[in-house]
């Protein structure tokens, strides 16, 4: 499940969420726009709190869309 996906359905803002996993706001927005991949620490530290609905693949999957539609 995309981060995005998973903050909304579970009734967080990028803010709030942020907060949750002592973050800030703006690297949880770069996450979840697929513009830049968390560290090593924060990924896990996501993959924990979302349960491992939200894993590696989801990053990956989001920057290789985002890279897809710049060409």
């Amino acid at each position: 499940m995309q981060l995005q996906d998973w903050i909304r359905r579970n009734g967080y803002n990028y803010r709030s969420f942020a907060k949750e996993i002592g973050v800030s706001f703006r690297n949880v927005e770069k996450w979840s726009r697929g513009e830049t991949l968390p560290r090593f620490n924060k990924a896990k530290i996501i993959f924990d709190f979302t349960n491992n609905e939200v894993n590696g693949h989801d990053f990956y999957e989001k920057q290789i869309q985002r890279h897809q539609t710049e060409i």
